[in-house]
């Protein structure tokens, strides 16, 4: 009530200097100035009752057999419990026919889901999903399973750093079937081409970045953006204008690279502006989220749906990455391209 009226206040105070006679020319035809208009428009937000209907839109006629060893979900894919240390070991050797709302237990929440269905949407006969960060590929994999099961031309790229899971992901495209669709590169994303310094993870541990600064020169333990002292040795670099490079658009961009998405799409805007449908972002920290929607809403992009992270700020961390403890998503869609789901699309 005070702040109301302070500007009530300011107001009576702005009348009285424009009817004074003392008040300059230039006070008097003082236009306001043109607000700023956040998001595009076309687009609406996907809410919560028609999550279901959209990850029914991918749900597969024709189950594989899990064989005892792979968790098959209501998509069709089959995933390598036993490759995933973090994972419920349980839920090997079983078919699971339910949605993943408003999470799956082993993957990822109904969000990121959400994005794969949605990009599977196009007027075209191709389907294009690049994934950074990729880990064991899920998105990738699943995209493109589910594009040729639309009867699409489908083509998946994964960028992940650590050998290991880079194995991972190789290993998760031929249990599904598309080894030959999926083209796995062993690098860091970045804005040029480069090397970086990349810690060197245990199985468990899916939280590895690339070091911002620069690695220990003797060869010891680098402190990472958590805190932690770990070795890192060099990894190559790639950039979006060789992930996106081709006529085709992309359909879908996953990025999640532990807090430095920043530095990857911003550089990048115009061309991921040209070249890509869906942007889907794992975000690590409250400031990424921030600046995306105060970079991508004035570019006309629309939030379709989002998570934030949740941080405990307990003692002391090199980074507001290092207190995440639930990482978050955000789905974004380009209004430069017309041809997404129709419940997406606002009626004029």
């Amino acid at each position: 009530m005070a702040l109301r009226r302070r500007f009530q206040a300011a107001g009576s105070s702005n009348a009285a200097l424009k009817d004074s006679p003392e008040a300059s020319p230039a006070a008097a035809t003082l236009e306001p100035a043109t607000p700023t208009m956040l998001g595009n428009g076309l687009h609406l937000p996907v809410r919560a009752p028609e999550i279901a209907a959209s990850l029914e839109s991918v749900r597969a006629d024709n189950m594989p057999d899990h064989e005892g060893v792979y968790r098959v979900d209501w998509a069709g894919i089959r995933t390598r419990i036993a490759m995933l240390p973090w994972a419920p070991q349980e839920l090997a050797g079983s078919t699971n026919t339910e949605l993943p709302i408003p999470t799956d237990g082993y993957r990822s929440e109904a969000e990121e889901y959400v994005a794969l269905a949605l990009s599977l949407t196009n007027d075209r006969d191709s389907y294009r999903v690049v994934e950074v960060g990729a880990g064991w590929a899920p998105w990738a994999v699943m995209g493109v399973v589910c594009a040729e099961r639309a009867g699409k031309r489908a083509k998946g790229i994964a960028v992940e750093a650590e050998p290991q899971r880079a194995s991972w992901a190789r290993q998760h495209s031929a249990d599904n079937g598309v080894d030959s669709l999926v083209t796995v590169i062993e690098a860091a994303c970045w804005h040029t081409e480069t090397t970086l310094s990349f810690p060197v993870l245990d199985a468990i541990d899916m939280g590895g970045a690339v070091l911002a600064g620069e690695a220990s020169s003797d060869g010891s333990p680098s402190m990472d953006y958590r805190g932690a002292f770990l070795e890192h040795r060099d990894v190559p670099t790639v950039t979006l204008d060789t992930l996106l490079a081709g006529d085709e658009p992309t359909d879908l961009l996953h990025i999640d690279l532990q807090g430095m998405e920043l530095e990857v799409i911003l550089p990048a805007l115009e061309l991921i502006e040209q070249k890509v449908r869906f942007l889907a972002v794992g975000t690590h920290n409250r400031y990424v989220e921030g600046m995306l929607q105060q970079t991508l809403l004035r570019r006309e992009w629309a939030l379709l749906l989002e998570s934030p992270s949740t941080a405990i700020f307990d003692g002391v961390r090199p980074s507001l990455t290092g207190f995440t403890v639930q990482d978050g998503n955000q789905l974004w869609a380009n209004s430069r391209f017309r041809d997404a789901h129709p419940m997406l699309i606002r009626q004029r």
